[in-house]
């Protein structure tokens, strides 16, 4: 068993450019992260997250969301 994140850009136009936008920047973190892309959607499948791993990986998307608030 697991749970996924699951990012859906909101625009509907584009999505598939979007998405490796997204896949793109979470491989690029300082520790990369791995997602698939299905269903129109970038998923972060969380079965191998390890609990003393949490703080490092939300700190990861607060620095991610403050690269994507930065280029809009």
């Amino acid at each position: 068993d697991s749970m996924a994140i699951v990012l859906r850009p909101a625009a509907t136009r584009g999505v598939g450019a979007a998405l490796k936008r997204i896949a793109a920047s979470f491989r690029a973190l300082p520790v990369p992260v791995i997602g698939r892309i299905q269903d129109d959607a970038f998923w972060l499948d969380c079965r191998c997250l390890e609990p003393a791993d949490e703080a490092a990986f939300t700190g990861q998307l607060r620095a991610l969301a403050l690269e994507v608030k930065s280029r809009a």
